[in-house]
């Protein structure tokens, strides 16, 4: 839920203010009233309007007691212009400025004198003059709160890095004082064999609960009896129960872990745990996604955690595999880090799971266990990633359609992996030349406004690519 403070201005002379507060109180309703009809915000009106100095400051703190993720700042007549940039001195949200359509009072002007008090001292407030009940606007403005909502969620949050970069990609590398300084996210260090020690000591009825809701709920599990038998499959079980306790006991937001090659090639590999963490249930029921990065890619666990939070979606974490000319398609996979949700797009884990198949890993991995196989259902597409040039980031964006295709065309590639095949709007060698990593992330629908909007708000690089 996106928690939002409104924060109404008036005019200084209190015989002023006493006529125009009814009609301030009133667009604060509406304000309010479409907000909150939108289904993922919970409004708060602040219990004054400002037409003084101190109201400006008492209600701007009392704002701060609500921890909000944005302040809207309602400013439907000529306010004056101070007091709006008094308040926004002491808030630490981001904040939008708001003014209704109306001729007959000076809504506009009261805005333009208030957003530009605030930013001629070096703050930062955005505006919106449009009524609040028309499509553009209310569009505008939940993408402003959508992107607040990930910069100030983000901040105080932990990052689990459990094992160190993989493979040597240097996006699995944390630079901790950048992410701390940009994002106000730490990053804690755990090693891999803490999965292993863990998982050796969960208690067998629970592992049989789990094989037994997987045999149940996917479409098949191809044992092999050499890479995926019942006992290498609980034991990536294990370290899926394992990763729980950890993150629940260290108190990670997100995280993301090696594998490669260290567990895949002398014990399991992960990818159980990668599909389902991303997932938002397991055998244990609901629950809220928890961001898992394979091959410990911190950029892509951070750039997935901003996703997740914009979309209040699972966000997928794909590998570029090859982009099929005949088809016009990105042809998206990896050994196992989807999230099943993408399989079905279904709020019932069976109608996703059902299109699922647990096949045994490829031999190029000495260890055992399962790939979690489906291809991903059709449908619009917003896709990125953070990366970084030294201490600088910025965030690159596109968009596509995924496209179904049947199960033989996963032989072209690796057909025991999960699989995306994306229609992208952009020219394809545009994408390639202008992406800057080997892993893509995306996300259920267009979120590129309140993307872009996260960017500016984090006074962040942000291309995307048309």
């Amino acid at each position: 839920m996106i928690n939002v403070t409104i924060l109404s201005f008036s005019d200084g002379r209190k015989r002023v203010h006493d006529t125009l507060e009814p009609y301030i109180a009133e667009q604060a309703e509406r304000l309010r009233a479409s907000l909150e009809s939108a289904g993922e915000i919970k409004v708060r009106v602040a219990g004054n309007i400002v037409w003084n100095n101190a109201l400006a400051k008492s209600e701007a703190i009392a704002c701060l007691a609500g921890y909000p993720d944005a302040v809207i700042l309602n400013i439907p007549v000529f306010a004056f212009p101070n007091f709006a940039m008094i308040a926004a001195s002491l808030l630490t949200s981001p904040c939008l400025a708001i003014a209704p359509v109306n001729g007959k009072l000076p809504g506009l002007g009261g805005l333009q004198a208030a957003t530009n008090a605030i930013r001629q001292v070096g703050l930062k407030c955005d505006k919106v003059w449009g009524n609040i009940e028309e499509d553009a606007t209310l569009r505008r403005v939940i993408s402003f709160l959508r992107a607040a909502h990930a910069v100030t969620r983000l901040k105080g949050q932990v990052y689990g890095l459990i094992g160190g970069r993989s493979i040597g990609m240097a996006s699995g590398a944390v630079n901790a004082d950048a992410w701390m300084r940009i994002f106000g996210v730490d990053a804690d260090h755990v090693n891999q064999s803490e999965i292993l020690r863990r998982a050796a000591l969960v208690e067998e009825v629970r592992v049989d609960a789990a094989l037994a809701w997987l045999s149940q709920k996917t479409g098949a599990i191809r044992y092999d009896g050499d890479k995926l038998t019942p006992d290498s499959l609980k034991m990536q079980i294990r370290c899926h129960m394992a990763t729980r306790e950890l993150i629940d006991e260290r108190h990670f937001d997100f995280v993301g872990v090696k594998c490669h090659y260290d567990l895949s090639e002398y014990y399991v590999t992960q990818c159980l745990s990668a599909a389902l963490f991303n997932d938002p249930y397991d055998w244990d029921g609901a629950r809220q996604p928890t961001v898992y990065s394979c091959e410990a890619d911190a950029d892509g666990a951070l750039t997935m955690q901003i996703m997740k939070l914009i979309s209040r979606q699972p966000a997928l974490f794909f590998d570029f595999r090859h982009y099929d000319k005949a088809a016009g398609v990105f042809v998206f996979c990896n050994c196992g880090a989807m999230s099943t949700w993408y399989a079905a797009r279904s709020d019932d884990p069976g109608t996703n799971l059902k299109k699922v198949t647990l096949h045994p890993i490829i031999n190029k991995y000495g260890g055992k266990g399962c790939h979690v196989q489906y291809v991903a259902a059709a449908g619009e597409m917003t896709l990125g990633r953070l990366s970084r040039v030294g201490e600088r980031y910025k965030m690159t964006l596109f968009r596509g359609r995924l496209q179904s295709f049947p199960e033989e065309k996963l032989q072209e590639s690796c057909p025991v992996w999960p699989h995306g095949f994306l229609v992208p709007d952009a020219d394809p060698r545009r994408v390639i030349d202008g992406y800057d990593s080997n892993h893509v992330h995306g996300i259920y629908g267009d979120h590129l406004d309140a993307l872009a909007k996260f960017c500016e708000l984090k006074q962040i690089q942000c291309e995307i690519l048309e």
